[in-house]
């Protein structure tokens, strides 16, 4: 069996754990391979890790699972890396929150009997792709698990951001920023500004203003089978827009249309994962924290 490997940045500490992690995974008898990436990063470190072999495309698509070794900006990073290979992605949390990188270090004895065995259930997330009338922006890859956000650039001006559902307008936003969330991230930037959490198998679109002008503009959920068109102007000629943590600048007049994308991300998580469990777990609900 081969498994790849992605993660960024790794601290000396966090390189320890990897390398207890890699020599674990070995010790099952399955081949590792890392992303150029973490490569780099375990060479420059002087990690003993540095004499595995990076993976390349070909190698990518003989793999059982690609593990992302960190938080879930490292996830959503990881999944430019299979595109559309519809390999599991197997998310181990070294970060803060965690609702996408699920799997914690402490029980990685565990879950690496499960690889080995094939006992993990496989989640599959839809993805967010976006066009626009300029140029191919974020090509090739122009898609997202979480979110597409627009956002003002340098400037105290807000933007106004014309959006259309299946050509229908739905609203002239004035307001610093728009976010348009899948249900995965629903639970990311959107809810920050105060958005709707919504089930990963919903299928469904999060419209979500950030900051608007006028106070009674709410998020709104549509289906993910509409097309949405924005249409987005801005005083000082640029704004900004990102598809989870990749951005781009765009010139002031941009339409960009954002649609569900035609290929899934497939998400590996214990048999006994459940999302609820982990928003309780997360945003402490049902806690009393006065005492």
């Amino acid at each position: 069996m081969n498994i790849a490997l992605h993660g960024k940045n790794l601290s000396k500490k966090k390189l320890l754990v990897l390398e207890k992690i890699i020599e674990n995974i070995k010790h099952n008898d399955i081949n590792v391979f890392t992303s150029n990436e973490l490569k780099e990063n375990l060479t420059k470190k002087n990690s003993i890790l540095r004499k595995i072999k990076s993976y390349n495309p070909n190698k990518l698509k003989k793999c059982k699972y690609i593990l992302s070794f960190g938080g879930d900006g490292t996830l959503l990073d990881t999944v430019t890396h299979i595109y559309n290979l519809s390999i599991p992605i197997l998310g181990i949390n070294i970060g803060k929150l965690g609702f996408l990188s699920t799997f914690d270090i402490k029980q990685i004895d565990k879950t690496i009997k499960m690889i080995k065995k094939n006992k993990l259930n496989i989640d599959e997330r839809s993805l967010i792709t976006v066009a626009s009338n300029k140029k191919n922006i974020f090509s090739p890859y122009n898609f997202a698990l979480n979110e597409f956000t627009v956002v003002k650039k340098d400037s105290s001006s807000m933007l106004t951001i014309k959006c259309f559902v299946n050509n229908e307008l739905l609203n002239t936003y004035w307001a610093d920023g728009l976010i348009i969330a899948s249900p995965t991230g629903s639970t990311g930037y959107s809810l920050s500004c105060g958005g709707p959490i919504v089930s990963p198998d919903t299928e469904s679109f999060i419209i979500t203003p950030i900051s608007p002008h006028n106070l009674s503009v709410r998020s709104l959920i549509v289906s993910n089978k509409s097309k949405i068109k924005l249409i987005i102007e801005s005083n000082e000629y640029n704004f900004l827009t990102s598809l989870d943590s990749r951005s781009y600048t765009c010139k002031s007049g941009t339409e960009i249309t954002i649609m569900n994308s035609k290929f899934k991300v497939s998400l590996a998580k214990v048999r006994d994962y459940s999302f609820f469990n982990t928003l309780r777990g997360k945003l402490n609900w049902g806690y009393d924290l006065r005492n």
